[in-house]
Formats: C-alpha cells, structure tokens, sequence
C-alpha cells in the first residue's frame, strides 16, 4: 500500500476523474489501498470469501470543494443482490439513535398528518417508524429492495417501490430524505435535485444523512474506507452539493458519535451561479483539504501501529472482534486477513457467513459464553455500552478496546 499526497494531479496522462460533488478535475491524491472486496457487506460462505470480486480504493479529494472520492470507482463490478446484509437495527443502540431522529424530524417540520419519501429506504424501517409517529403516509424507493428476503414493511401505511425515485416533481411530500445513499452515487447533486423536486415548495425540507468524512480523516479512521462508497462527504462537500441542487442548507450537524454527518435544505428561489466563489468557504476548503493530506501521510503509519497492537493483543491470548459491519470488515482486511481472531455480529442474518477477502467465519455473540478472551476489539465505538453489557449477560470477562483507539 502506498499513501501519497502531493500537488494536484492529472492520472496517467489523462483528466482525473471529475468530482462528483463539483465536477472539477483538480484532484490531490490521498491515499491508495490494495485490491478490496467491492462488496464488504455481501454474504457468503467461508469457503468463497477469499474468491469474491475485488477492486482498487484511489482516494483523492477536491481541490475545489475538498470532496473525497475513490478516482478508480467502477460501478459496474457492484452487484447489490439478495446476498447483501447491512441491518443495523438489531442494535439497541441504532434503534436509540433512530428514535432521537424520529423525534427531532417530527417536532422540528410538524411531519404529523403529512406524506414522506425516502430515497433508497430498503425495508422501511425508518418509514415505519415515522408512520407509527403519525405522519400519514411513507413512499420507499429502492431499486435492490428484496421483499423475500426482507420482508414487508411492518406499518400498513408505508409503501415500498423498486423504481427509482420519481422526478420532475411527480411526488409531493413534506419530507424527503435519504440516509447513507448519496455516498454511493455517481450523482449526488442529481439525487437531491429529485429530493427537492418532490418537496412541498413553502414548508418542503430535504433531510441527507452521510458518513462522516471529515471524522474519519480527523481520526485516520482508515476502517471506514470501503469499495462500495463512491464518496466521502466532509461540510463543505455537503453543503456545496446542496447549493447546486438550488437547496438552502437550513441545518448542519453531527450525530451517533459524530460518525454521521448531516443537513437540511429547503428549495432555493433561484437558481445559483456555480462559478460564484465564497471566500469565507475557500479557507474552510483549503484546512480541509490539508487535513485529508495529512490523514494519508499517517495512513501507513496507522495500518503498522493496528498490526503491533494486534500482535500485542494475540500474545495474551484469543482476540476477539466485535461487529462485522464496513468497520470490521476493512479492518480485517487491511490488518489481520491471516490472523486467528473470532469475529462475532449481533445481526443474525450474518451468522455462518463468511467475511468477504478473508474467510473468517461470524457467529452469534453467544458463541462466546464460556470462554476468556483477552480482548474483545469494538469495530464501532458508539456500541460500547451496549457490548459491555451482552458480554456481562454472557458471564464473559475480557478487556475492551476499539478499532479507532482509546482515544474514542
């Protein structure tokens, strides 16, 4: 692996690939990680993890905008079928979290007796829940939505689509939303376009919730990089996508222990001049943009230090991993894909699955009663109460640490 940050470049003698946030081709290279699974969430048998299709992470970010985006992303080798399992509602702590949520967005837009839309929404859970709140409807869109596997949703007034989402404003809502989708297209600013198409123009709001890519650079959280995201969305990122899909940013903020950056926007009046420059975001663009240089400085640096202490760890006796989400996942990967390490999940549809790249199999926490670890590693820091607490009722006595270090 190599890590790399230098002047803007131009690829083997052609245009960088463009931003997709700004379109600009003026890219710094940050960090550069070998073959990965394409799918970290795809569920398959031990025996084939180790075979399943794999690609390049070039990580650069914007000089324009200080996006961060994988220059060698090819859509074409993802396949998100029935094999793929990212649930993350088997965790107490998440359904805590999306109830806040739920909360907030009813109290803040008075959703109550009012029509929703999301936008990549799986099985509806969050739709659900707001339905059960009292708004009066919630329309799903979800191409790769598997009603065998996933079952319908569990509110009779929530409706789920396999098309993409409506456009031109053929669907009129109080809210539209997306969470964890516009990291994964080509096209963000197209996909709120659609958003804010589809909202009631006077007291429509647009809700985006992302991964938090100015976290994961802060903290050189190279776990958090997986094939599947086409993008890592930072606030002036966000914001700029927001601006050219002519929404008002209204609100801004950080949540689940800042991994999840998110704003809000409501229709602009007017459309806006893209080659209006803001002084004021340009210095915020620029210390981004430094900062992303200097998480891949540390990037090869980071991967030795988690191999030491895995190695540290090993010494006093069976490690196991917490959580086999895009965390873990990347982290077994880059660190330990030929080590001994118990991997365990919550989430029954992982069980006796294989982890993509490596072949460790997950099992059920139960797995673990009985037996003395020396660590239990968190892939996920915001479950720590919620973990320490399972291996209490499991009668498991063992060390905790996280993946991120013990500083969070």
């Amino acid at each position: 692996m190599s890590a790399v940050s230098g002047e803007p470049t131009v690829r083997d003698g052609a245009p960088a690939a463009a931003c997709p946030v700004c379109a600009s081709d003026r890219a710094h290279d940050v960090v550069s990680l070998p073959e990965l699974p394409v799918l970290i969430n795809a569920q398959v048998s031990v025996d084939d993890a180790k075979r399943v299709p794999r690609g390049h992470i070039d990580l650069v970010v914007c000089a324009a905008c200080a996006h961060l985006y994988n220059r060698s992303f090819d859509e074409s080798l993802l396949d998100y079928d029935a094999t793929y399992e990212n649930t993350l509602h088997f965790s107490a702590s998440f359904r805590a979290y999306a109830d806040w949520l739920r909360d907030r967005l009813i109290a803040d837009h008075d959703l109550v007796g009012t029509p929703v839309a999301e936008l990549g929404s799986g099985p509806g859970h969050f739709l659900s829940m707001l339905c059960d709140a009292g708004v009066v409807a919630g329309y799903g869109f979800d191409p790769s939505y598997d009603a065998a596997r996933l079952g319908a949703p569990t509110h009779a007034r929530v409706q789920l689509s396999t098309e993409l989402y409506p456009q031109g404003g053929a669907l009129q809502v109080r809210l539209a939303f997306s969470q964890h989708v516009l990291e994964h297209l080509d096209d963000p600013v197209s996909a709120l376009e659609d958003l804010r198409a589809s909202v009631v123009a006077e007291d429509g709001i647009v809700y985006s919730e992302v991964p938090n890519g100015d976290l994961m650079i802060r903290d050189c959280t190279l776990w958090d990089l997986i094939y599947e995201h086409r993008s890592y969305f930072v606030e002036t990122s966000l914001r700029e996508a927001h601006r050219r899909a002519r929404l008002t940013v209204t609100a801004l903020g950080t949540a689940f222990d800042e991994q999840f950056l998110w704003a809000e926007g409501r229709a602009a009046a007017v459309e806006v001049d893209t080659a209006a420059r803001d002084t004021a975001a340009d210095d915020r663009v620029a210390l981004t943009v430094e900062r992303a240089r200097e998480f891949g400085r540390r990037a090869d640096l980071r991967i030795d230090e988690a191999r030491a202490e895995l190695s540290g760890f090993t010494e006093r006796g069976p490690v196991v991993l917490w959580g086999s989400g895009s965390k873990g996942m990347t982290w077994l990967n880059l660190v330990a894909s030929d080590r001994d390490v118990t991997v365990v999940d919550i989430n029954p549809r992982k069980t006796g699955w294989g982890v993509p790249g490596t072949g460790h199999r997950i099992d059920a926490p139960d797995v673990l009663s009985g037996t003395r670890p020396a660590v239990v590693l968190l892939a996920n820091p915001a479950y720590r109460d919620e973990v320490s607490s399972q291996l209490g009722a499991l009668g498991v006595e063992a060390d905790i640490a996280s993946l991120w270090g013990e500083d969070r």
